[in-house]
Protein backbone atom coordinates (compact mmCIF):
# COMPACT_ATOMS: atom_id res chain seq x y z
CA UNK A 1 0.00 0.00 0.00
CA UNK A 2 1.30 3.79 -0.54
CA UNK A 3 1.71 5.43 2.71
CA UNK A 4 -0.95 7.48 2.72
CA UNK A 5 -3.33 4.32 2.23
CA UNK A 6 -1.42 1.72 4.66
CA UNK A 7 -3.61 1.28 7.53
CA UNK A 8 -7.38 1.63 5.39
CA UNK A 9 -8.56 -0.89 3.37
CA UNK A 10 -10.21 -0.37 0.38
CA UNK A 11 -13.35 -0.37 1.69
CA UNK A 12 -12.40 1.93 3.95
CA UNK A 13 -10.74 4.41 1.34
CA UNK A 14 -13.90 3.35 -1.00
CA UNK A 15 -16.04 4.96 1.78
CA UNK A 16 -14.00 8.50 2.56
CA UNK A 17 -13.74 8.87 -1.81
CA UNK A 18 -17.80 8.79 -1.34
CA UNK A 19 -17.44 11.53 1.22
CA UNK A 20 -15.25 13.45 -0.34
CA UNK A 21 -18.04 12.91 -3.26
CA UNK A 22 -20.87 14.03 -0.66
CA UNK A 23 -18.69 17.05 0.21
CA UNK A 24 -17.61 18.72 -3.30
CA UNK A 25 -19.01 22.08 -4.62
CA UNK A 26 -19.02 23.90 -7.59
CA UNK A 27 -15.69 26.47 -8.55
CA UNK A 28 -18.01 28.45 -10.56
CA UNK A 29 -20.38 29.97 -8.80
CA UNK A 30 -22.07 33.60 -7.42
CA UNK A 31 -19.19 36.35 -6.79
CA UNK A 32 -19.97 38.72 -3.74
CA UNK A 33 -19.20 41.34 -6.32
CA UNK A 34 -20.88 41.19 -9.89
CA UNK A 35 -18.77 42.52 -13.15
CA UNK A 36 -19.17 45.46 -14.09
CA UNK A 37 -20.58 46.21 -17.44
CA UNK A 38 -18.78 46.15 -20.95
CA UNK A 39 -17.88 49.53 -21.84
CA UNK A 40 -16.26 51.08 -24.82
CA UNK A 41 -12.72 52.16 -24.17
CA UNK A 42 -12.46 50.63 -21.12
CA UNK A 43 -8.64 48.99 -20.39
CA UNK A 44 -9.54 45.52 -19.60
CA UNK A 45 -6.46 42.55 -18.67
CA UNK A 46 -6.74 38.85 -19.72
CA UNK A 47 -9.24 37.31 -17.59
CA UNK A 48 -10.90 40.12 -16.72
CA UNK A 49 -14.69 38.97 -16.31
CA UNK A 50 -17.62 41.84 -18.29
CA UNK A 51 -21.38 41.19 -18.90
CA UNK A 52 -23.17 42.57 -21.88
CA UNK A 53 -26.36 44.18 -22.28
CA UNK A 54 -28.67 41.55 -23.74
CA UNK A 55 -31.79 40.30 -21.91
CA UNK A 56 -31.01 37.97 -20.23
CA UNK A 57 -27.14 39.15 -19.65
CA UNK A 58 -24.38 37.19 -20.54
CA UNK A 59 -20.47 36.90 -19.28
CA UNK A 60 -17.55 37.27 -21.44
CA UNK A 61 -14.07 36.72 -20.26
CA UNK A 62 -10.80 38.28 -21.75
CA UNK A 63 -8.54 36.66 -24.10
CA UNK A 64 -6.40 39.16 -24.54
CA UNK A 65 -5.86 42.61 -23.05
CA UNK A 66 -6.52 46.28 -24.55
CA UNK A 67 -8.75 48.71 -24.80
CA UNK A 68 -12.54 47.79 -25.54
CA UNK A 69 -13.24 48.26 -29.09
CA UNK A 70 -16.95 49.75 -30.36
CA UNK A 71 -18.93 46.22 -30.41
CA UNK A 72 -20.17 44.71 -27.48
CA UNK A 73 -19.80 40.69 -27.36
CA UNK A 74 -22.63 39.01 -27.95
CA UNK A 75 -21.50 35.58 -29.81
CA UNK A 76 -22.43 32.12 -27.06
CA UNK A 77 -19.62 29.76 -29.04
CA UNK A 78 -16.51 29.04 -27.55
CA UNK A 79 -14.68 30.84 -30.45
CA UNK A 80 -12.64 34.59 -29.28
CA UNK A 81 -14.69 37.05 -30.78
CA UNK A 82 -13.52 40.96 -31.27
CA UNK A 83 -15.00 43.77 -29.90
CA UNK A 84 -13.03 45.67 -32.58
CA UNK A 85 -9.87 45.60 -30.04
CA UNK A 86 -10.26 42.88 -27.46
CA UNK A 87 -11.48 39.29 -27.83
CA UNK A 88 -13.44 37.57 -25.87
CA UNK A 89 -15.00 34.54 -25.07
CA UNK A 90 -18.44 33.61 -23.65
CA UNK A 91 -18.56 32.51 -19.78
CA UNK A 92 -22.35 31.83 -19.94
CA UNK A 93 -25.64 32.80 -18.72
CA UNK A 94 -25.59 33.14 -14.90
CA UNK A 95 -28.09 31.19 -12.80
CA UNK A 96 -27.95 33.38 -10.13
CA UNK A 97 -28.72 37.12 -9.39
CA UNK A 98 -26.34 39.12 -11.32
CA UNK A 99 -26.22 41.75 -9.45
CA UNK A 100 -23.96 42.46 -6.42
CA UNK A 101 -24.71 40.68 -3.14
CA UNK A 102 -25.96 43.16 -0.51
CA UNK A 103 -23.55 41.49 1.85
CA UNK A 104 -20.45 42.24 -0.35
CA UNK A 105 -16.89 43.00 1.62
CA UNK A 106 -15.84 46.56 0.38
CA UNK A 107 -13.08 46.14 -2.06
CA UNK A 108 -10.43 48.67 -2.33
CA UNK A 109 -7.39 48.77 -4.55
CA UNK A 110 -4.75 50.87 -2.79
CA UNK A 111 -2.83 51.77 -6.02
CA UNK A 112 0.07 52.18 -3.69
CA UNK A 113 3.09 49.44 -3.05
CA UNK A 114 3.13 50.47 0.46
CA UNK A 115 1.14 48.27 3.31
CA UNK A 116 -2.16 49.13 3.84
CA UNK A 117 -2.62 51.97 6.91
CA UNK A 118 -3.27 50.05 10.37
CA UNK A 119 -2.22 46.72 8.78
CA UNK A 120 1.21 44.98 9.41
CA UNK A 121 2.67 42.73 6.97
CA UNK A 122 2.91 38.96 7.16
CA UNK A 123 5.89 36.80 6.47
CA UNK A 124 4.32 34.23 4.06
CA UNK A 125 7.09 31.98 3.53
CA UNK A 126 8.04 32.42 7.75
CA UNK A 127 4.71 31.17 8.20
CA UNK A 128 3.70 29.02 5.75
CA UNK A 129 2.44 26.75 8.27
CA UNK A 130 -0.22 28.44 8.48
CA UNK A 131 -1.76 28.09 4.98
CA UNK A 132 -2.83 24.81 3.23
CA UNK A 133 -1.73 24.46 0.07
CA UNK A 134 -3.92 22.75 -2.60
CA UNK A 135 -2.32 20.98 -5.08
CA UNK A 136 1.23 21.86 -5.10
CA UNK A 137 3.87 22.73 -2.72
CA UNK A 138 5.39 26.00 -1.59
CA UNK A 139 9.11 27.02 -2.30
CA UNK A 140 10.92 30.05 -1.18
CA UNK A 141 10.59 33.22 -3.81
CA UNK A 142 11.84 36.75 -3.09
CA UNK A 143 12.75 36.04 0.74
CA UNK A 144 9.65 36.38 2.28
CA UNK A 145 6.83 34.81 -0.03
CA UNK A 146 5.96 31.77 -2.06
CA UNK A 147 6.10 29.80 -5.25
CA UNK A 148 3.46 27.17 -5.69
CA UNK A 149 5.25 24.07 -7.55
CA UNK A 150 3.56 21.14 -9.08
CA UNK A 151 5.97 19.28 -10.61
CA UNK A 152 8.92 18.99 -13.64
CA UNK A 153 7.52 19.26 -17.08
CA UNK A 154 10.58 17.74 -18.39
CA UNK A 155 14.37 17.44 -17.24
CA UNK A 156 15.47 20.83 -18.04
CA UNK A 157 12.15 22.76 -17.15
CA UNK A 158 10.91 25.01 -14.56
CA UNK A 159 8.22 23.64 -11.92
CA UNK A 160 4.18 23.97 -13.32
CA UNK A 161 2.38 25.73 -11.46
CA UNK A 162 -0.85 25.52 -10.12
CA UNK A 163 -3.48 25.06 -7.62
CA UNK A 164 -4.55 27.06 -4.73
CA UNK A 165 -3.44 28.28 -1.39
CA UNK A 166 -6.76 28.12 1.44
CA UNK A 167 -6.77 29.81 5.19
CA UNK A 168 -8.79 30.62 7.74
CA UNK A 169 -8.94 34.27 9.62
CA UNK A 170 -10.95 35.54 11.76
CA UNK A 171 -9.74 39.08 10.76
CA UNK A 172 -12.24 41.84 9.28
CA UNK A 173 -9.44 43.16 6.70
CA UNK A 174 -7.25 41.90 5.18
CA UNK A 175 -4.38 43.25 2.54
CA UNK A 176 -3.33 40.93 -0.33
CA UNK A 177 -0.03 41.83 -2.18
CA UNK A 178 -0.72 41.44 -6.05
CA UNK A 179 2.28 39.76 -7.58
CA UNK A 180 3.08 42.33 -10.49
CA UNK A 181 2.60 39.52 -13.41
CA UNK A 182 -0.36 39.75 -16.61
CA UNK A 183 -2.77 37.67 -14.44
CA UNK A 184 -3.03 38.75 -10.76
CA UNK A 185 -5.29 37.12 -7.84
CA UNK A 186 -8.65 35.47 -7.91
CA UNK A 187 -9.58 35.63 -4.06
CA UNK A 188 -12.50 33.29 -2.72
CA UNK A 189 -14.18 33.98 1.17
CA UNK A 190 -16.79 31.28 2.07
CA UNK A 191 -16.64 29.18 -1.35
CA UNK A 192 -17.70 32.21 -3.25
CA UNK A 193 -15.06 34.46 -5.46
CA UNK A 194 -15.36 38.07 -3.92
CA UNK A 195 -15.12 39.03 -7.39
CA UNK A 196 -16.07 37.36 -10.87
CA UNK A 197 -12.64 37.96 -12.12
CA UNK A 198 -9.28 38.73 -10.85
CA UNK A 199 -7.76 40.65 -8.76
CA UNK A 200 -5.21 42.65 -11.01
CA UNK A 201 -1.87 45.35 -9.69
CA UNK A 202 -1.74 48.40 -11.00
CA UNK A 203 1.53 48.29 -13.69
CA UNK A 204 4.73 47.94 -13.03
CA UNK A 205 5.24 46.74 -9.27
CA UNK A 206 3.24 44.62 -6.87
CA UNK A 207 0.20 46.82 -5.37
CA UNK A 208 -2.16 45.94 -2.44
CA UNK A 209 -5.77 45.79 -2.55
CA UNK A 210 -8.11 45.10 0.77
CA UNK A 211 -11.23 43.36 1.59
CA UNK A 212 -13.01 44.56 4.09
CA UNK A 213 -16.10 42.69 6.04
CA UNK A 214 -16.03 45.08 8.60
CA UNK A 215 -16.85 42.52 11.09
CA UNK A 216 -14.60 39.80 13.13
CA UNK A 217 -15.57 36.26 12.60
CA UNK A 218 -13.69 32.92 10.99
CA UNK A 219 -13.91 33.12 7.20
CA UNK A 220 -12.36 30.66 4.57
CA UNK A 221 -10.11 32.41 2.26
CA UNK A 222 -9.10 30.90 -0.82
CA UNK A 223 -6.44 32.37 -3.57
CA UNK A 224 -6.64 30.81 -7.16
CA UNK A 225 -4.22 31.25 -9.50
CA UNK A 226 -3.76 31.60 -14.04
CA UNK A 227 -3.00 28.13 -15.95
CA UNK A 228 0.93 28.88 -15.33
CA UNK A 229 1.95 31.51 -12.80
CA UNK A 230 1.19 31.08 -9.17
CA UNK A 231 2.79 32.31 -5.95
CA UNK A 232 1.59 33.36 -2.83
CA UNK A 233 2.82 36.84 -1.98
CA UNK A 234 2.19 39.18 1.26
CA UNK A 235 -0.63 39.55 3.16
CA UNK A 236 -1.57 42.04 5.94
CA UNK A 237 -3.34 42.05 8.85
CA UNK A 238 -3.32 43.57 12.96
CA UNK A 239 -1.85 42.21 15.92
CA UNK A 240 -5.19 41.25 16.90
CA UNK A 241 -6.24 39.02 14.14
CA UNK A 242 -6.05 35.33 13.66
CA UNK A 243 -4.66 33.31 10.63
CA UNK A 244 -4.67 29.38 10.94
CA UNK A 245 -4.60 26.38 8.13
CA UNK A 246 -7.69 25.93 6.44
CA UNK A 247 -9.16 22.28 7.41
CA UNK A 248 -8.80 19.76 5.02
CA UNK A 249 -12.71 18.72 3.79
CA UNK A 250 -11.34 14.73 3.99
CA UNK A 251 -7.37 14.47 4.20
CA UNK A 252 -7.34 13.63 0.18
CA UNK A 253 -4.58 13.80 -2.16
CA UNK A 254 -5.10 12.75 -6.17
CA UNK A 255 -2.61 13.07 -8.48
CA UNK A 256 -4.23 13.72 -12.13
CA UNK A 257 -1.95 12.99 -15.52
CA UNK A 258 -3.01 14.68 -18.91
CA UNK A 259 -2.11 16.62 -21.44
CA UNK A 260 -3.27 20.44 -22.47
CA UNK A 261 -6.85 19.98 -21.26
CA UNK A 262 -5.23 19.77 -17.63
CA UNK A 263 -2.24 22.62 -18.31
CA UNK A 264 -4.74 24.94 -20.54
CA UNK A 265 -3.51 26.26 -24.09
CA UNK A 266 -3.64 29.52 -25.70
CA UNK A 267 -7.45 29.52 -25.82
CA UNK A 268 -8.03 29.00 -22.12
CA UNK A 269 -8.52 28.75 -19.33
CA UNK A 270 -8.47 32.85 -18.65
CA UNK A 271 -10.24 33.27 -15.51
CA UNK A 272 -7.65 31.91 -12.45
CA UNK A 273 -8.35 28.76 -10.99
CA UNK A 274 -10.48 27.25 -13.99
CA UNK A 275 -8.50 24.49 -15.36
CA UNK A 276 -10.39 21.17 -15.84
CA UNK A 277 -8.60 19.41 -12.89
CA UNK A 278 -9.32 21.62 -10.27
CA UNK A 279 -12.72 22.01 -11.36
CA UNK A 280 -12.86 17.96 -11.32
CA UNK A 281 -11.22 18.02 -7.57
CA UNK A 282 -13.64 20.66 -6.14
CA UNK A 283 -16.68 18.88 -7.49
CA UNK A 284 -14.97 15.14 -6.36
CA UNK A 285 -14.19 16.76 -3.12
CA UNK A 286 -10.54 16.59 -3.92
CA UNK A 287 -9.00 19.88 -2.89
CA UNK A 288 -5.37 18.77 -2.94
CA UNK A 289 -5.88 17.80 -6.94
CA UNK A 290 -2.05 17.68 -8.27
CA UNK A 291 -2.27 18.75 -11.74
CA UNK A 292 0.56 17.04 -13.83
CA UNK A 293 -0.57 18.07 -17.20
CA UNK A 294 1.83 19.25 -20.63
CA UNK A 295 0.42 20.01 -23.54
CA UNK A 296 1.08 18.26 -26.70
CA UNK A 297 1.93 15.04 -24.25
CA UNK A 298 0.47 11.24 -24.37
CA UNK A 299 1.45 8.29 -23.35
CA UNK A 300 3.77 8.09 -26.52
CA UNK A 301 3.96 10.98 -27.47
CA UNK A 302 6.40 13.60 -25.91
CA UNK A 303 4.95 16.78 -27.29
CA UNK A 304 6.86 19.80 -28.53
CA UNK A 305 9.59 20.03 -25.21
CA UNK A 306 10.24 16.94 -25.85
CA UNK A 307 8.36 16.79 -22.15
CA UNK A 308 7.80 13.49 -20.12
CA UNK A 309 5.27 11.95 -21.52
CA UNK A 310 2.14 10.10 -18.97
CA UNK A 311 5.16 7.03 -17.75
CA UNK A 312 7.64 9.40 -17.48
CA UNK A 313 5.78 11.57 -15.19
CA UNK A 314 4.82 8.26 -12.64
CA UNK A 315 7.82 9.12 -10.10
CA UNK A 316 6.81 12.32 -9.29
CA UNK A 317 3.51 10.96 -9.01
CA UNK A 318 4.24 8.52 -6.76
CA UNK A 319 6.19 10.85 -4.60
CA UNK A 320 2.89 12.46 -3.64
CA UNK A 321 1.35 9.11 -2.30
CA UNK A 322 -2.20 10.15 -3.54
CA UNK A 323 -4.83 8.13 -2.26
CA UNK A 324 -6.55 8.43 -5.90
CA UNK A 325 -5.16 8.71 -9.11
CA UNK A 326 -6.85 10.23 -12.37
CA UNK A 327 -5.36 10.14 -15.89
CA UNK A 328 -7.11 11.58 -18.90
CA UNK A 329 -6.90 10.06 -21.94
CA UNK A 330 -5.04 11.85 -25.00
CA UNK A 331 -6.06 12.34 -28.35
CA UNK A 332 -2.23 13.16 -29.19
CA UNK A 333 -1.39 9.81 -29.65
CA UNK A 334 -3.69 9.34 -32.31
CA UNK A 335 -0.59 8.94 -34.83
CA UNK A 336 0.36 5.27 -33.35
CA UNK A 337 -0.72 2.27 -33.65
CA UNK A 338 -3.28 0.66 -31.98
CA UNK A 339 -0.67 -1.98 -30.68
CA UNK A 340 1.81 0.30 -29.61
CA UNK A 341 -0.63 2.04 -27.07
CA UNK A 342 -2.02 -0.96 -25.55
CA UNK A 343 1.61 -1.85 -24.94
CA UNK A 344 2.52 1.77 -23.54
CA UNK A 345 -0.58 1.87 -21.60
CA UNK A 346 0.10 -1.25 -20.15
CA UNK A 347 3.43 -0.37 -19.03
CA UNK A 348 2.22 2.85 -17.81
CA UNK A 349 -0.52 1.25 -15.49
CA UNK A 350 2.66 -1.65 -14.23
CA UNK A 351 5.01 1.38 -13.00
CA UNK A 352 2.05 3.23 -11.37
CA UNK A 353 1.72 -0.48 -9.46
CA UNK A 354 5.50 -0.85 -8.91
CA UNK A 355 4.75 1.84 -6.15
CA UNK A 356 0.90 2.59 -5.51
CA UNK A 357 -2.32 0.44 -4.62
CA UNK A 358 -4.48 3.23 -4.76
CA UNK A 359 -7.55 2.98 -7.08
CA UNK A 360 -6.89 4.54 -10.94
CA UNK A 361 -9.96 6.35 -12.56
CA UNK A 362 -8.68 6.76 -16.25
CA UNK A 363 -11.02 9.13 -18.51
CA UNK A 364 -10.60 8.01 -22.49
CA UNK A 365 -10.55 10.90 -24.97
CA UNK A 366 -13.20 12.79 -25.22
CA UNK A 367 -14.42 13.13 -28.60
CA UNK A 368 -13.81 16.88 -29.38
CA UNK A 369 -12.12 17.02 -32.59
CA UNK A 370 -12.73 15.78 -35.93
CA UNK A 371 -10.31 13.09 -36.10
CA UNK A 372 -13.01 10.20 -34.51
CA UNK A 373 -11.58 6.99 -35.68
CA UNK A 374 -8.26 7.97 -34.40
CA UNK A 375 -9.95 9.04 -31.52
CA UNK A 376 -11.65 5.91 -31.58
CA UNK A 377 -8.12 3.46 -32.19
CA UNK A 378 -6.87 5.62 -28.95
CA UNK A 379 -10.00 4.38 -27.10
CA UNK A 380 -9.68 0.57 -27.73
CA UNK A 381 -6.24 0.36 -26.90
CA UNK A 382 -6.33 1.88 -23.99
CA UNK A 383 -9.75 -0.18 -23.05
CA UNK A 384 -7.72 -3.25 -23.77
CA UNK A 385 -5.01 -2.34 -21.70
CA UNK A 386 -7.16 -2.27 -18.95
CA UNK A 387 -8.90 -5.26 -19.71
CA UNK A 388 -5.59 -6.93 -19.18
CA UNK A 389 -5.64 -5.81 -15.33
CA UNK A 390 -8.41 -7.27 -13.86
CA UNK A 391 -9.04 -7.23 -10.22
CA UNK A 392 -6.65 -4.16 -9.78
CA UNK A 393 -8.52 -1.34 -9.19
CA UNK A 394 -8.63 0.56 -12.86
CA UNK A 395 -11.05 1.48 -13.98
CA UNK A 396 -11.40 3.18 -17.51
CA UNK A 397 -14.72 5.18 -18.77
CA UNK A 398 -14.91 5.32 -22.58
CA UNK A 399 -15.91 8.71 -23.39
CA UNK A 400 -17.40 7.65 -26.92
CA UNK A 401 -20.04 5.66 -25.87
CA UNK A 402 -21.44 7.67 -22.62
CA UNK A 403 -25.10 7.66 -22.59
CA UNK A 404 -26.37 10.42 -22.57
CA UNK A 405 -23.93 11.04 -25.13
CA UNK A 406 -20.81 12.88 -24.53
CA UNK A 407 -21.76 16.09 -26.32
CA UNK A 408 -25.06 16.00 -28.39
CA UNK A 409 -25.54 17.08 -31.84
CA UNK A 410 -24.41 16.00 -35.20
CA UNK A 411 -20.76 15.71 -33.58
CA UNK A 412 -22.13 12.80 -31.52
CA UNK A 413 -22.79 11.10 -35.01
CA UNK A 414 -19.20 10.26 -35.40
CA UNK A 415 -19.20 13.29 -37.64
CA UNK A 416 -17.79 16.55 -36.96
CA UNK A 417 -19.96 19.90 -36.74
CA UNK A 418 -19.71 23.45 -36.22
CA UNK A 419 -22.65 23.70 -35.57
CA UNK A 420 -23.35 20.98 -33.05
CA UNK A 421 -23.27 22.21 -29.59
CA UNK A 422 -19.40 21.79 -28.86
CA UNK A 423 -19.19 24.92 -30.36
CA UNK A 424 -20.18 26.63 -27.07
CA UNK A 425 -17.06 25.11 -25.35
CA UNK A 426 -14.23 24.34 -27.34
CA UNK A 427 -11.66 27.66 -28.51
CA UNK A 428 -11.25 28.64 -32.45
CA UNK A 429 -9.04 25.93 -32.98
CA UNK A 430 -11.77 23.05 -32.46
CA UNK A 431 -9.77 21.29 -29.97
CA UNK A 432 -9.14 23.50 -26.99
CA UNK A 433 -11.94 24.17 -24.12
CA UNK A 434 -12.35 28.07 -23.38
CA UNK A 435 -13.39 28.62 -19.71
CA UNK A 436 -16.87 27.82 -20.17
CA UNK A 437 -15.72 23.97 -21.72
CA UNK A 438 -14.03 23.23 -18.70
CA UNK A 439 -16.68 23.86 -16.29
CA UNK A 440 -18.84 21.75 -18.84
CA UNK A 441 -15.91 18.74 -19.46
CA UNK A 442 -15.14 18.77 -15.42
CA UNK A 443 -19.41 18.18 -14.80
CA UNK A 444 -19.64 15.41 -17.37
CA UNK A 445 -16.05 13.70 -16.00
CA UNK A 446 -17.17 13.84 -12.19
CA UNK A 447 -20.90 12.47 -13.31
CA UNK A 448 -19.20 9.55 -14.86
CA UNK A 449 -16.80 9.24 -11.66
CA UNK A 450 -19.50 9.17 -9.47
CA UNK A 451 -22.13 7.07 -11.39
CA UNK A 452 -19.89 4.85 -13.38
CA UNK A 453 -16.59 4.54 -11.88
CA UNK A 454 -16.41 5.17 -8.04
CA UNK A 455 -18.99 2.13 -7.58
CA UNK A 456 -16.28 -0.32 -9.47
CA UNK A 457 -14.00 0.13 -6.43
CA UNK A 458 -13.46 -3.03 -5.29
Amino acid sequence: MSSRNWNQSTAALKLRLQQALAAGRPLWTRPWIGPSAWTTGEAVKQGDVRSNSATPTQWYVAATGGTCGATEPTHTNGSATSDGAVLWTHLGGPSWDTADDPAKPALTLTGSTSVPAGLTALDVWANRSLFAFNGNAPGQYATSRANLNVFLPNASAAASRGGFVSFMSDAPKIGFEVPNNTFGIRVFCDGRPVTAGPIYPFSGSNFWATIDWGTRKPRLWEIHYGQANAALFLLAITSADQIWPAPSPNGLRAGFIGDSYLAGSSYGPFLLGNTLSEHFGRLTGIDDMWRLGTGGTGLLNPGSGPYYTYRERVPQLLALNPNAIFVQGSTNDVSYSQSAITAEALAFLDAIRVGSTAPIFWFGPAPLSGNYASIQTVDTAISAAVAARPNSNIIYKSMLTAVPPWLTGSHNNASYSWTSNISQFIGGDNVHPVDKGTMYLAGRMASAYANDMLPLVA
